[in-house]
């Protein structure tokens, strides 16, 4: 009888033990879960941290631009190439509107052939120069149709310029041409023009300037250093359509400064 009476109370240890295992084991997995919820409802709550309003509208960028240009008028006729770097620093107003700056300089050599008329005797001459440009540009652009999941960028600009162009002979007869007391030449104008942009990542857009398809207004001043022998400052202007230009382009007649296609890269910070 009392061996029985050992047994039964030994097995309702045992089962005592065994019930007090599973309720904490129980009570471990019910830790763990609300653990897991924790640090998930925590890692919710945190935010990614934004990037400063600077950072998100201010962008810098780099356009360069390299082409050949030649006109082939009867009075002269002339070639040559020029190439130009110019920054910019922008403002992004909206997802569709920009605003900005740009400014720089470039460098020409144009070699232009003149046929002077004197006397019924015509004289040839060769005339080699190098001109230096400055040149700053305010903007205005407005983002007209997004392709390719937004990658690509159709956008209008409208820009004013001006800037300023210093020219140098270095190897010819300036005596009779357009060289002749030129001391420097004022350029002016306004422009509309599409530009296309490409953007590689967040920080990254690739763009490129369509100036044949322009429209706008143009203006130079060419200022002289001896008025007293007959070359007075001159005042030249004109309106620039893109339908007379590619007629121009077609007819081998390039215009320097309103051909070509300019490139550049837009950087965000």
């Amino acid at each position: 009888m009392i061996v029985m009476v050992v047994l039964i109370t030994a097995t309702l240890c045992a089962q005592k033990d065994h019930i007090g295992d599973g309720l904490m084991s129980v009570a471990a997995i019910a830790g763990e879960s609300k653990i897991a919820d924790s640090l998930q409802d925590s890692a919710a709550t945190v935010e990614m941290p934004k990037l400063p309003l600077w950072k998100q509208k201010l962008y810098y960028g780099y356009n360069f631009d390299i082409y050949y240009h030649s006109d082939t008028r009867s009075v002269r006729k002339e070639n040559g190439w020029s190439i130009a770097l110019t920054p910019e620093l922008g403002w992004r107003l909206n997802e569709r509107m920009n605003v900005g700056l740009r400014f720089g300089g470039s460098y020409a050599n144009t070699v232009t052939n003149y046929s002077l008329a004197v006397l019924d005797t015509t004289f040839k001459s060769n005339l080699r120069v190098l001109t230096g440009t400055w040149e700053v540009t305010p903007y205005a652009r407005y983002r007209l149709k997004t392709l390719f999941n937004g990658k690509v960028g159709i956008w209008l600009e409208a820009h004013l310029y001006a800037g300023m162009e210093f020219p140098r002979v270095i190897d010819g007869e300036v005596k009779g041409t357009d060289y002749d007391g030129l001391r420097h030449s004022v350029t002016y104008g306004a422009q509309l023009s599409p530009v296309i942009t490409y953007q590689f990542n967040r920080k990254s857009t690739f763009q490129i300037f369509f100036s044949i398809l322009s429209i706008g207004y143009s203006g130079s001043t060419f200022c002289y250093s001896d008025p007293e022998e007959g070359r007075y400052n001159e005042y030249t202007n004109d309106v620039i359509i893109f339908s007379g230009k590619l007629r121009n382009l077609i007819a081998n007649q390039f215009t320097p400064g309103l051909y070509g296609l300019k490139f550049g890269v837009q950087k965000s910070f």
